[in-house]
């Protein structure tokens, strides 16, 4: 008897084994297809999970994943509000599920990393800071928590990597700071990039998602080229399909041609570079420009900006670049010049939603204001 109690044990350990297994290998799949820009492949894949296990919390986490980055990668059809609408569904679809549950380390992650999502997608949906920070207090509670009880479950930390950062580097007022600083946020940015760098090398579910963000907060935010193209390179390898990433590589080769080659060769050359760099809507030069502002060659800048204008007359985006890099410069008369343009063209621009129309017409207001009262 006692040797078939053994048996039977053995039976079981390698069953399980067998359906941990197949549970991983589905699971990567998912995150294969998610950031190759397969969001149909990963959505289906995700449909049969929950078919299979409607109450598990984690299918509904990775299909909020899926939805907040395909906002980028564009492989789905649907816009960005829709896109961000599924988000916070399927994150609320999740912590609903995992706080009925047993607090398990797992279901925290969950739990975690929901709260994530959902206070990121109502924050770009409402612009409401305060909701944000609740749910990033809740988010930090329990990944805090997963991360005393398991310190190796890697893929903890990219959350914390995220409030953190933002914390420390997207925030422009006092109050948001305060708000910031009740809700727990230190933003502590060392220990960020740090949190970042852990997970792309050791963690699983989120490994591609830090190893995205990477690439892009060294490409955008710190602007160290050469560590943006290492994580570029490196995940356009593993993820070919991916034509966003294609894309901003590409610019990326872009922007460090201008810097060697000058603007005069850009503006000499703007038809074949347009072509061959995928120069296809204003805010690749806005970028640019920008780029210029950064190390105060403000008369780079302001050429590029005019070329942009040039190329897009109706965005009222190009026009205001315009008026900051002129008030940066110190020109105060061109500077509202072109500010006044600007919110001519605010009212007619058809590359922007109304959301995005309100919030350029009060921030021109503003800076019209201030220069009025100088």
């Amino acid at each position: 008897m006692k040797h078939v109690f053994l048996v039977f044990l053995l039976f079981l350990t390698f069953v399980l084994q067998v359906n941990v297994a197949s549970s991983q290998e589905l699971d990567d799949k998912i995150v294969y297809h998610t950031f190759n820009g397969e969001f149909a492949k990963a959505d289906s894949l995700i449909t049969a999970a929950l078919h299979l296990t409607p109450g598990h919390p984690k299918y509904y986490y990775l299909k909020a994943s899926l939805c907040f980055y395909d906002r980028l990668f564009r492989s789905s059809g649907l816009d960005n509000r829709e896109l961000l609408q599924l988000v916070a569904e399927n994150a609320q679809k999740a912590i609903d599920l995992a706080e009925t549950q047993e607090k398990t380390t797992e279901n925290k992650f969950y739990l975690g990393a929901s709260y994530d999502f959902l206070c990121r997608a109502k924050f770009l949906l409402e612009r409401s800071v305060f909701d944000g920070y609740s749910g990033a207090r809740q988010s930090k509670k329990y990944l805090e928590q997963v991360i005393e009880e398991n310190p190796k479950l890697y893929d903890a930390y990219l959350s914390l990597a995220v409030l953190e950062y933002f914390a420390s580097t997207r925030l422009n007022s006092w109050w948001q700071e305060f708000v910031a600083w009740i809700s727990g946020m230190s933003g502590e940015k060392e220990n960020a990039m740090e949190y970042f760098q852990l997970v792309e090398e050791k963690g699983r579910l989120r490994k591609a998602e830090a190893q995205f963000i990477l690439a892009m907060l060294h490409r955008f935010i710190e602007t160290d080229l050469d560590k943006a193209s290492g994580y570029i390179t490196g995940f356009i390898a593993k993820y070919p399909q991916n034509v966003f990433m294609a894309n901003t590589h590409k610019q990326m080769q872009f922007d460090q041609l201008i810097d060697e080659k000058g603007i005069a060769f850009l503006q000499t050359n703007i038809d074949s570079l347009s072509s061959h760099y995928a120069i296809n809507n204003p805010g690749i030069l806005n970028r640019v420009g920008y780029n210029f502002v950064n190390k105060e060659d403000f008369e780079s800048a302001i050429a590029v900006f005019q070329l942009n204008i040039n190329l897009y007359p109706g965005v009222a985006n190009c026009y205001d670049s315009m008026g900051e890099a002129y008030l940066l410069a110190g020109d105060n008369h061109k500077a509202v010049t072109y500010y006044q343009m600007a919110l001519e063209k605010v009212e007619t621009d058809t590359t922007i939603n109304d959301t995005r129309r309100e919030f350029l017409r009060e921030n021109i207001k503003t800076q019209l204001g201030d220069l009025d009262a100088t």
